[in-house]
């Protein structure tokens, strides 16, 4: 740290010059902080010795370390060492495949990392000093180097190559399109192409000393250079020549360990202690005193947003995105990190206002302590510049000074007008008053005489000019406004007048306030519309200490947690933030500590020193290469049913085409771009297509959890945009499985089912219907059969004794008459006969009575009894034929067995009179679907059908086939017999 010399008051004039000028003498050299971020072990790297970077396709930063390599996505670190499979902890060297592999050369071989397997390669048995170089080819051989010799890689083992320089070893290897490049240590230079190797002519050192090559390294403006015990040297197609930079520049360089070529084409190096950037023009040394360090730098890296990575020897990875902010701080000599107040003269002196350190004076990179009358030490509140170089200091305690080329002056109270000696802020208006404002009051200083500002007692926390003579006052009672010396209430009727006003900016007709409850509110003084901006839409704090509006018309707020930018240039508002990562060391703001300096540039006092925004510089704003969805749970927990999706993505597990049961919706997704400069820039918003829901608003926050989903297909999105808009997007599919009692095929199910129910129990009744039928039927034929059964006995006794009875006194009538003429006769036989036929029929129907007459095959052989009975005695020979004891199980309706026989009797009968047959048959069979088929055949002389249905019998006969539901068939023909057939469908008795 650079000594510091104070001026003392007795200095004068002359001090007050020479501070103007920047002399060496008043000044020791002091430079700004340069902003690099730095990442170690606190931010969970796994090991502070840095030796190797590289980004792969998705954009984390990987880094090499002697404990290990860790992946870092812009916002935290994942580590991996032997106990995850690294095959060796001190890793050497680092590269990616086309399958966004990533190869870690270590001491003991190489491991080759998916994102789930480490997949180890021992190279102990070529190299067993470790290896130094791995390099990939566009069609992904790798080569590799170590212990001297040149080895590469194929179906995952080592081969060595030989190389056409005896007794030489390898120092270093390069892949280019060109071929491989190898690099020896006896000063050659081979190039291994097609299968043929070449060499290159190497320069000639002083002293005959040989030419070493310690590493390759690319850029886009000069080429590959080559690191080089004689400096920095350019590789050409065919020669090696000194790269195209100024020589004062190459002349300063030491020995260089790694290089590197930024966005803007500055060239950086990393040496032994520190780090140099150069350009054609001019030479930048970074180390300990400006922000960086002391330590060697192996390794450099340009990411793909344009940040340069620096790989230290003992403080982790350092960050460099562009110096928009630089600063002061203890580091780098100022004697205190609390900047309470900053003011500059018309001269460009600035003037800072320490908490314990008194007033420091700092211009052209050298800053000197300002001693204050009485050897005091005062805690500095407030700083204001009048009439160009008129420095007034505020303090808390011991009132305001006035300090200039005569000198410093004190004002305390009870004089001038002073409420206290507690000086809250100060502030010039454009006439030249001056404003002070206390604990307990006010004041303005007017043509060297102080008057009072009529408060009462309020405590004044900012003043600002709104109009010619008037003064808006933030109070602890609200806004005032002082004009022509009177104060009275500022009323605007919005969120103002319920908010507490710290400071204040104008910008056009708005009025900005910054308050430490509500965030920043923008209120127009003409058309008094007002537009409040906090953390719910985009600040990172609520709590405005100091505001500021840049020559670009941008407000500025410094904030309990940040610096903010509030842009208009492209109409709407857009918030910027910027914090450690953009190099705000101060994170948190003092009140009123900032000024606007001529040249735009804006300081800020903080909590850790004093920041300087300069507009010029450039900063690597984030470029997300990536979003990636880091996990996916499920009320909270990890999925681990292996059933619930087909596979996961090997970086961070996250399951793919996941179908949740339906009871499982509450998901939480958590998600990050990958963008390594900063996560702080990064804003988020999302939604799920298959819910009726908007966008989300636009949010830091890379978490969410949706409840209760209910059953469907869902995508999740989440679009990241930064600073400038850059715009990325992340689709996430998923299912949550419909149960299936809410499904279409159970709805339809289930109306079956009501459908089915209904046949069901329309079924039932018909069937109970039905069995009440059948049983009233039962009912019936049992009341039926006990009818018949007593109308046969009945009948018998009654008409077959009577019938009896009349043929015996007909017997007897006959023996008594004895002779009588033939007449009488012929009557008594008619009587006879009369009577006999009529037994007879009433035996067929005392037959048919019976009940146990009714199955089949009772009937069947009713009939062949009678055919044996009316053919008996007669020249015709009756056959029968087709019974079967089975046929006792069919049963048939009275009706049906009555109209049966009667067909039959009638067909035998008619046979029997006129047909003159000699051979007679009757065939009965049951067919298919117990269809009874009875047949009657004759050999008779036959008869014409069409006359033979003139008269009764045919007619009465297809008359009773119709009433059984029968099918009666006649074939005959005169001289050829006749065959008649009848077939009905057996009905079912039960």
């Amino acid at each position: 740290m650079t000594a510091r010399k104070n001026i003392s008051l007795s200095s004068g004039f002359r001090y007050f010059i020479c501070m103007l000028f920047g002399l060496a003498g008043i000044f020791s050299a002091n430079a700004q902080r340069v902003p690099f971020y730095n990442l170690n072990i606190e931010d969970g790297l796994v090991q502070s010795q840095v030796t190797c970077m590289t980004q792969d396709k998705m954009g984390h930063l990987w880094v090499g370390t002697l404990g290990g390599i860790s992946r870092y996505d812009g916002s935290m670190f994942v580590n991996y060492t032997v106990r995850d499979g690294l095959i060796a902890n001190v890793v050497t060297t680092l590269t990616k495949d086309s399958s966004n592999r990533i190869w870690v050369g270590t001491m003991s071989g190489i491991s080759i990392f998916d994102g789930a397997h480490f997949q180890n390669i021992s190279t102990t048995h070529l190299m067993p000093k470790g290896l130094y170089n791995i390099r990939m080819t566009k069609t992904d051989t790798v080569w590799c180097a170590g212990s001297g010799r040149l080895c590469y890689i194929l179906k995952n083992q080592v081969h060595e190559m030989p190389i056409p320089v005896r007794d030489s070893m390898v120092s270093s290897i390069y892949t280019d399109q060109d071929g491989l490049w190898v690099a020896l240590t006896r000063g050659a230079l081979l190039h291994y192409k097609n299968r043929k190797w070449d060499s290159l002519s190497v320069p000639a050192l002083a002293n005959n000393a040989r030419l070493a090559i310690y590493k390759f390294r690319s850029t886009k403006t000069h080429g590959t250079l080559l690191l080089t015990n004689a400096g920095i040297l350019q590789l050409r197609p065919d020669s090696i020549v000194r790269p195209d930079i100024s020589a004062h520049v190459l002349e300063n360089l030491p020995i260089v360990t790694s290089a590197t070529e930024d966005n803007q084409h500055n060239l950086w190096f990393g040496t032994a202690s520190g780090v140099i950037r150069t350009n054609d023009t001019s030479i930048q040394i970074y180390n300990k005193k400006n922000g960086l360090s002391d330590n060697g730098f192996d390794d450099i890296f340009s990411d793909e947003e344009g940040n340069v990575w620096l790989a230290s020897d003992g403080q982790g990875l350092f960050r460099f995105s562009g110096s928009l902010f630089t600063g002061l701080d203890e580091s780098v000599g100022l004697p205190s990190a609390q900047i309470m107040s900053i003011a500059a003269t018309r001269n460009g002196m600035l003037y800072l206002g320490t908490y314990d350190a008194g007033l420091y004076a700092y211009a052209n990179g050298q800053s000197g302590k300002i001693i204050v009358p009485g050897g005091l030490t005062p805690l500095i509140t407030a700083l204001a510049v009048r009439n160009g170089n008129e420095l007034w200091i505020g303090s808390k305690g011991y009132g305001a000074w006035r300090y200039d080329y005569r000198g410093f002056k004190s004002y305390t109270a009870p004089a001038r007008s002073f409420p206290s000696n507690f000086v809250s802020c100060m502030y010039t208006d454009t006439t030249g008053k001056l404003f002070i404002g206390f604990a307990n009051g006010a004041v303005y200083l007017y043509k060297d005489t102080f008057r009072k500002v009529p408060l009462k007692g309020n405590s004044v926390e900012a003043f600002i000019q709104i109009g010619a003579d008037s003064i808006l006052i933030a109070t602890n009672e609200g806004l005032k406004l002082f004009s022509e010396g009177v104060v009275n209430p500022f009323i605007t009727r919005a969120a103002p007048d319920s908010s507490v006003a710290q400071c204040f900016t104008m910008r056009g007709s708005q009025l900005w306030i910054g308050t430490s409850d509500n965030g920043l509110i923008c209120y127009d003084l003409k058309t008094h519309v007002y537009n409040t901006y906090n953390k719910s839409n985009g600040l990172h704090s609520d709590f405005i200490y100091n505001l500021v509006t840049d020559n670009e018309g941008n407000v500025w707020a410094g904030t309990g947690f940040g610096i903010h930018k509030i842009s208009f240039s492209n109409g709407s508002p857009v918030i910027y933030f910027f914090g450690r990562e953009q190099g705000v060391n101060g994170m948190e703001s003092n009140h009123n500590a900032v000024f606007k300096m001529t040249d735009g540039s804006i300081w800020f006092g903080t909590t850790n020193g004093a920041l300087h925004y300069q507009p010029k510089s450039k900063m690597v704003t984030a470029h997300p290469i990536s979003i990636v969805m880091q996990s996916v749970k499920i009320f909270g927990e990890n999925i681990t049913n292996q059933n619930w999706y087909d596979s996961t993505d090997s970086w961070y597990g996250v399951p793919y085409h996941l179908e949740l049961p339906y009871q499982k919706n509450n998901i939480t997704f958590v998600f990050q771009a990958v963008s390594l400069s900063g996560a702080g820039q990064l804003r988020y918003r999302y939604r799920i297509d298959g819910l009726e829901a908007p966008w989300s608003d636009w949010a830091a926050t890379n978490a969410v959890t949706y409840s209760a989903l209910p059953p469907g297909n869902y995508t999740f999105r989440v679009q990241c945009t930064t600073d400038d808009g850059t715009m990325k997007e992340l689709t996430y599919p998923f299912v949550i499985i419909t149960p299936f009692q809410k499904t279409n095929l159970f709805r339809l199910l289930i109306l079956a089912a009501c459908i089915l129910l209904g046949v069901i129990m329309q079924y039932i009744a018909n069937k109970r219907k039905q069995n009440r039928l059948l049983m009233v039927e039962k009912l019936r034929r049992e009341e039926q059969a006990k009818v018949r059964q007593r109308t046969a006995e009945d009948f018998h006794d009654e008409v077959g004794n009577k019938l009896t009875r009349i043929n015996v006194l007909t017997n007897v009538l006959k023996t008594k008459i004895g002779d009588i003429n033939p007449d009488s006769k012929r009557i008594i036989d008619q009587i006879q006969d009369n009577t006999a036929q009529l037994y007879s029929g009433t035996r067929d129907i005392l037959w048919s009575l019976k009940p146990s007459n009714d199955n089949l095959y009772e009937i069947i052989h009713r009939l062949r009894d009678f055919g044996g009975e009316l053919y008996q005695d007669t020249e015709v020979n009756f056959t029968f034929t087709g019974t079967d004891e089975r046929w006792r199980n069919f049963r048939l309706p009275m009706d049906v067995s009555r109209n049966l026989i009667m067909i039959f009797k009638e067909a035998m009968n008619n046979s029997l009179k006129y047909s003159g047959a000699t051979e007679v048959s009757l065939d009965a069979a049951i067919k298919q679907k117990d269809v009874l088929q009875i047949v009657f055949k004759d050999n008779g002389k036959g008869f014409d059908i069409m006359t033979a249905k003139k008269g009764h019998g045919i007619n009465n006969m297809q008359m009773r086939a119709e009433r059984i539901h029968g099918r009666l068939y006649i074939d005959a023909a005169k001289e050829r017999g006749t065959i008649i057939s009848l077939s009905f469908k057996i009905p079912s008795m039960k």
